[in-house]
């Protein structure tokens, strides 16, 4: 993340989203309390250009929202980082009909298919839209049954960790296309 930060994630994806007036009132409680950055964790709970089942009918962020709110963190001392989802715990979008094609199993997107690439390159434009900060927190966790889903059916056995390294490469270099530099859950 780099040096000195000191900051929390506030998780925007369970239930609904805060108000941009609540999350003013709380980066300027955080500004207070010596924090510099929140990481704004949002699963599928932004509006992505040409996708809207994300957050549908659960509360999501308007992109013009999410840039009033890193306007208003910047002027105050706060970097608000993305914090998204590039592999699991999308279990909200596969409900509909348009992801399930993508659906590993579970909440688990389908690596090495190019139309989940497509819809995380347009996960990391909106980010790079509507954030300031070049940090971003791709997820990545939780994924147990990568590639025992849909993937087995399609390629068969894989070793799953290479089948998960070939993922963040992928990823790493979407985020890299947009100038981010990325982290991720352990």
């Amino acid at each position: 993340m780099g040096k000195g930060y000191l900051g929390v994630m506030l998780d925007c994806s369970r239930n609904s989203v805060m108000s941009v007036e609540e999350a003013k009132r709380f980066i300027l409680a955080l500004k207070k309390m010596g924090y510099n950055c929140l990481q704004l964790y949002t699963e599928d709970t932004y509006e992505i250009a040409g996708e809207p089942q994300f957050g549908y009918h659960r509360g999501k962020y308007a992109k013009a929202e999410l840039k009033e709110l890193d306007a208003f963190a910047k002027q105050n001392g706060v970097e608000l980082m993305p914090c998204i989802q590039t592999l699991a715990h999308l279990n909200q979008i596969f409900r509909y009909r348009k992801y399930q094609n993508i659906n590993d199993t579970d909440d688990i997107l389908l690596a090495d298919d190019e139309r989940t690439y497509e819809l995380i390159e347009k996960m990391i434009a909106t980010c790079a839209e509507c954030f300031s900060s070049r940090n971003i927190h791709i997820g990545m966790d939780e994924a147990f049954m990568i590639g025992r889903g849909k993937y087995y059916d399609l390629h068969g056995a894989r070793n799953r960790f290479n089948l998960l390294l070939s993922h963040l490469s992928r990823v790493t270099e979407i985020v890299a296309k947009y100038g981010f530099k990325p982290m991720m859950w352990s």
